[in-house]
């Protein structure tokens, strides 16, 4: 069945779950627990009747049902109300980042976890401004210092991240790093030294992966940033990185290094 024929199919469940205001709240509030009609009044502040009214349409398509204080999700309203949250986290990322989505390249975003952006509307976002230039920077690395592990991935290298990852090896920390075999040669050639060092670590993991990336990423233990290409592909935007704090995020970003990974051959030897 063609994606058009599946939309058919659901249109009516699609405009039922989303044309009226009421509904949709009455179903996101139920997702919390079972609610009586009148603590729904409160936080949707709808009149009961209006409730009643939306909450019987609702019985009829089994998504509610009764309980011994009011009304709950029925297993089937319970999915539809993830899947509403979901829609409605992943137009907050949208609209909250929109210049930065409109202005980079998110080809190195997979399409399955372009589904699930919506994990990123619960966190925190730090970027840098004209009256701060180096906050995302100082954040970046402040939050690298303490660090319980740390994955990343990059077509890129900057100055200084080499000797903040090195003192994180040598302090303990897990560290994986995928990077492109451009960077690598050039690594080798500058930091040889200290690659070879690194290499005797069991908690250092080195990989390699072919040169067309077009993101840069970092995931720890307490955050996880992100740059990505300028729309023409060729251009890394090294002064518009996202940085987000937060459980879904940090999920989010290891699923995307795992990603990666799996694409990815180990270095046993330099």
């Amino acid at each position: 069945m063609s994606l058009n024929d599946k939309y058919d199919a659901a249109e009516d469940k699609l405009k039922a779950l989303t044309s009226s205001k009421v509904r949709t709240k009455v179903l996101l509030y139920l997702d919390e627990g079972a609610k009586s009609a009148g603590e729904l009044e409160q936080v949707t502040g709808t009149r009961t009747t209006t409730i009643l009214h939306a909450i019987k349409d609702m019985s009829k398509g089994d998504l509610v049902t009764r309980a011994d204080h009011g009304y709950m999700l029925t297993n089937l309203g319970k999915m539809q109300a993830q899947a509403l949250a979901g829609l409605i986290n992943f137009i907050q990322v949208i609209e909250d980042h929109r210049d930065f989505w409109l202005t980079h390249d998110i080809s190195g975003i997979p399409p399955a976890l372009l589904q699930m952006m919506g994990m990123l509307s619960h966190s925190e976002v730090i970027k840098s401004d004209s009256a701060s230039p180096l906050k995302s920077h100082e954040f970046f690395m402040s939050e690298m210092s303490k660090a319980k592990e740390v994955h990343g991935v990059s077509p890129i290298i900057i100055g200084g991240h080499s000797d903040t990852v090195a003192a994180l090896v040598k302090n303990g920390v897990n560290v994986d790093l995928i990077l492109t075999d451009n960077v690598l040669n050039i690594g080798y050639e500058e930091y040889h030294d200290l690659a070879k060092e690194l290499s005797g670590y069991d908690n250092f993991n080195l990989y390699r992966i072919g040169d067309d990336l077009k993101i840069a990423f970092t995931v720890t233990d307490t955050f996880f940033a992100m740059g990505l290409y300028k729309l023409d592909g060729v251009t890394y935007d090294l002064g518009n990185d996202l940085n987000f704090v937060g459980e879904e995020a940090i999920a989010w970003g290891k699923d995307l290094f795992e990603y990666y990974r799996s694409r990815s051959e180990m270095i046993t030897e330099l």
